[in-house]
């Protein structure tokens, strides 16, 4: 049953993808995105859960900060995320101060942060660390639309992994 829910959440999600095929290389005029997608543990333990977990989060550009890029002629910008991803009693809320470097129709990032977590009856909160590339599917309209990879470090090996999103920047 849950296993059908998240079939029906991931192809909701790629057409919505497939179907704004025209977006533009920006952040969005409000500089808010939100993405939805699935996530793949890497610990051999979390997949005896499940081997495919839900994934969402949001990111929010901050504008007022201007930051230098490692790369010459590259936009660099901060922003803050938060994500959340799952399965059964198993689960992770990392949110995360990003450093974002665009280049033409990519964005890389890199960011660290508190992680909320449960594991079976377990509450903690621990540190977390991401890295991630999204890439901007076309050109020209106002609402872009992203797919995106990121790798989730956590402080609980039960709970790195790698998400995989359909997003879009508003």
């Amino acid at each position: 049953m849950r296993t059908n829910q998240i079939s029906k959440a991931i192809a909701v999600a790629i057409s919505i993808g497939v179907g704004a095929a025209a977006m533009a290389q920006t952040n969005g005029p409000t500089g808010f995105s939100a993405r939805l997608g699935i996530f793949f543990p890497t610990n051999s333990d979390s997949r005896d859960v499940a081997s495919t977990w839900l994934g969402f989060g949001a990111d929010y550009k901050i504008a007022t900060q201007s930051v230098s890029s490692v790369t010459p002629g590259n936009p660099a910008y901060l922003s803050i995320s938060g994500d959340w991803y799952g399965s059964h009693d198993v689960s992770s809320v990392p949110l995360a101060l990003n450093y974002n470097v665009r280049s033409d129709q990519l964005v890389w990032s890199v960011g660290l942060g508190p992680e909320f977590r449960h594991l079976g009856g377990d509450n903690a909160v621990g540190i977390s660390g991401q890295v991630g590339v999204a890439y901007d599917l076309a050109n020209n309209t106002t609402t872009p639309v992203f797919i995106q990879g990121k790798y989730f470090l956590s402080s609980k090996s039960e709970l790195s992994g790698f998400g995989l999103y359909v997003g879009v920047r508003f």
